[in-house]
């Protein structure tokens, strides 16, 4: 059963009936890989926030 009524549509009329959700799964997609990607950083920079806070010996800060 077709989604509409009438001729079938030309590779135009689908391109744009489906670019939208397309670009939109894409760019649910990069904002889920970037916030992933930055999960590492933000547990060095919190240990490096108790480090200071604590105000441990210069041997807790591990610079890499």
């Amino acid at each position: 059963m077709p989604e509409h009524p009438g001729p079938p549509l030309t590779a135009r009329e689908m391109v744009r009936a489906h670019a939208y959700p397309v670009l939109a799964a894409v760019g649910t997609t990069a904002l889920v890989v970037i916030a992933i990607c930055l999960i590492p950083i933000a547990r060095h920079a919190q240990h490096m926030n108790q480090c200071v806070s604590r105000q441990l010996p210069t041997w807790c800060i591990d610079v890499r």
